[in-house]
């Protein structure tokens, strides 16, 4: 497990000094994932809030529906086909979420690093806590799959 972890900070690392994103958060100190389903991450998606505005729906306020800010729908039942395999609309070569490559995923930047590839760090005025950017890198790692109890270690 270290001599993986040692390398996703590495990856990590190196992806940010070739031209990636940078000022990236470390997750090396939580655990990796061993079960979870999509529904974990809708709601994320559905529940993210500024602790000082609990009505604010971070991502769901510019993100509705099938369709929201950036071409971008996370709402309940479109966020997946919205995500996994997408292009982003800043940067079309860019996938949103790159099966099987959180680094090179602009989802995971965008909740990851302070300067992803396109745009900024998101939600604006929230952050999300590390152990959900951790579920997010290792869901994406594993491949992103919608469904799937088990994951091998980070």
């Amino acid at each position: 497990m270290k001599a993986t972890l040692a390398l996703a900070l590495w990856m990590l690392t190196t992806y940010a000094f070739a031209g990636g994103a940078s000022g990236c958060t470390d997750i090396g100190s939580v655990a990796p994932f061993t079960q979870f389903r999509y529904t974990q991450f809708q709601a994320i998606f559905d529940t993210l809030t500024d602790p000082e505005d609990p009505e604010s729906g971070l991502c769901t306020r510019c993100h509705p529906g099938d369709l929201g800010a950036g071409g971008l729908g996370l709402g309940a039942g479109f966020s997946y086909a919205s995500l996994v395999g997408v292009g982003s609309a800043q940067l079309p070569g860019l996938l949103r979420v790159a099966p099987g490559d959180p680094l090179a995923s602009l989802l995971f930047q965008k909740l990851n690093c302070d300067e992803p590839e396109v745009g900024v760090r998101m939600p604006p005025g929230g952050t999300v806590t590390l152990s959900q950017q951790a579920l997010f890198f290792d869901w994406i790692r594993y491949g992103a799959p919608l469904s799937r109890l088990g994951f091998e270690d980070r």
